[in-house]
């Protein structure tokens, strides 16, 4: 299902800064995963990117009146190889 809004929580806003991770990132991660998996009602979707490090999301759908939004809860980079 395509996500219509994507919200983040202030403690992902805290990591992306941290980590230097846009929110084009995070929402190209949400959009088109390398990898969807869950963890309980969260999401965790994971994409490469071209520098050869993962970004990891973890988030929650719910469905709003403008369709279904992602709510970021947390955002990790994981180093490449």
């Amino acid at each position: 299902m395509a996500i219509a809004v994507v919200t983040y929580s202030q403690h992902a806003r805290d990591r992306m800064d941290e980590r230097s991770i846009s929110k084009g990132q995070v929402e190209r991660t949400i959009a088109q995963p390398d990898r969807l998996t869950y963890e309980g009602s969260k999401l965790v979707a994971e994409r490469r990117t071209s520098a050869g490090n993962t970004i990891r999301v973890v988030y929650v759908e719910r469905l709003t009146d403008d369709g279904t939004a992602a709510h970021v809860v947390t955002v990790i980079r994981i180093s490449g190889d």
